[in-house]
């Protein structure tokens, strides 16, 4: 496992300038001067986008980058188990999640809206769900259908950042009132982060049962 880990962690040390960069800018923000944020922020959005966007991805691309040029052919020659990939791959991603957070934390510094919090939730969740059913199919299929795992990703994502990232955000700054919408922004966040968690760790039981205690990969 602990092989498991350095190898995704050391593969992806970009994602991890990058986040870290990432934090840093939005601590500077934060401490700097107002008069400088206005014009800023554009560029702080765009990049904070950016940056979480490959946190919460960044199993799919670890997994990328070992089927390109047919490496992972190599890499399943290596002396693990399928177990210890496993239980790699999961705690690789809970540490991408807790690097997405420590973003998240800096560019509240700089926002200060709590209302932004339910977003983050609703996003986290999402990003549990698709993830655990992209694991669903891997402790079987492995890297056969790695595109999937995209379409998993990208598509509940990109409808989350639309349909409710961004109306949380216009409805707090237009102060508007929207009638049966207080479940959907401020409720369903906390019951999607929950049901993410929840499927996270059915689906690592799921991976752990369907593979060989003793296979050699």
């Amino acid at each position: 496992m602990g092989k498991q880990l350095y190898l995704n962690l050391f593969q992806s040390k970009w994602i991890w300038y990058l986040g870290i960069f990432t934090i840093l800018l939005n601590l500077l923000m934060a401490l700097s001067l107002s008069d400088y944020r206005g014009s800023l922020m554009p560029f702080i959005n765009v990049i904070n986008g950016i940056a979480v966007v490959y946190t919460t991805s960044a199993y799919l691309n670890i997994h990328y980058m070992l089927k390109s040029d047919d490496n992972h052919y190599f890499y399943f020659t290596l002396p693990n188990t399928k177990r210890n990939i496993i239980r790699g791959d999961y705690i690789y991603y809970m540490v991408m999640m807790a690097l997405t957070a420590a973003i998240f934390g800096s560019y509240m510094m700089i926002i200060q809206e709590t209302y932004y919090l339910y977003g983050f939730m609703m996003l986290m969740g999402v990003s549990l769900i698709v993830m655990s059913l992209y694991y669903f199919g891997y402790g079987k299929y492995w890297l056969r259908y790695l595109s999937t795992g995209y379409f998993i990703y990208g598509v509940p994502m990109l409808m989350t950042y639309l349909f409710h990232f961004m109306p949380l955000i216009n409805v707090n700054q237009l102060e508007r009132e929207l009638p049966g919408m207080d479940f959907y922004l401020y409720h369903l966040p906390a019951y999607m982060l929950a049901a993410g968690i929840a499927l996270f760790f059915i689906s690592y039981a799921i991976n752990l049962r369907n593979i060989t205690k003793h296979d050699m990969v």
